[in-house]
């Protein structure tokens, strides 16, 4: 997954006996697109709609405060 500044993000490598996931490849792009947007970081856990996380030791205290009961 290369960003709008041709940065590699993102990059899978499977051997041929080992299962792709689609879904998964969808929601990183969704992050990638969502971080380019908002700034924010997409936690663990983080699909399209869902709020991020401001990179910081204050933003992940927050987020695990916000969403303890969902870890």
């Amino acid at each position: 997954l290369i960003d709008q500044n041709g940065v590699i993000q993102h990059q899978v490598i499977n051997n041929l006996p080992l299962g792709r996931n689609v879904d998964e490849t969808l929601r990183m792009v969704d992050a990638l697109t969502f971080h380019q947007k908002h700034g924010e970081v997409c936690p663990a856990g983080w699909n399209k709609g869902k709020k991020g996380m401001i990179a910081n030791s204050q933003g992940v205290a927050s987020y695990l405060k916000d969403h303890a009961a969902s870890l």
